[in-house]
């Protein structure tokens, strides 16, 4: 079966996100965090297409489509605790591609 064209699939953008946090945060919790505060003010109705591209325990970038953009940026603003430690979740920035989003964004050091 044939994928869908290009120009009829839904388009992705890239948030480069920086979680300042008390103590060290792993993925899965940061995750769990994630998907529970979406569901909580969106519910299952709205998908957002949100997945976890990369994370080093500090730096993220997370996809989600393009026409839910604002709201994928209101969820990451809502979590303030992951895994019982306080966290901020600052964002960096949004990019079209994951290669431009890591130049520009994320540090490599």
């Amino acid at each position: 079966m044939k994928g869908l064209p290009p120009a009829l699939r839904k388009k992705k953008r890239y948030i480069a996100f920086e979680l300042i946090s008390d103590s060290p945060v792993e993925q899965r919790e940061f995750v769990n965090c994630l998907i529970n505060t979406a569901l909580a003010v969106f519910g299952e109705l709205t998908s957002l297409g949100l997945r976890l591209e990369y994370f080093d325990g500090r730096f993220g970038i997370l996809r989600c489509y393009r026409d839910v953009l604002d709201k994928t940026k209101f969820v990451l603003n809502l979590i303030d605790k992951v895994g019982g430690s306080r966290t901020i979740v600052r964002i960096l920035g949004v990019s079209g591609t994951i290669k431009r989003c890591k130049k520009k964004y994320i540090p490599s050091g």
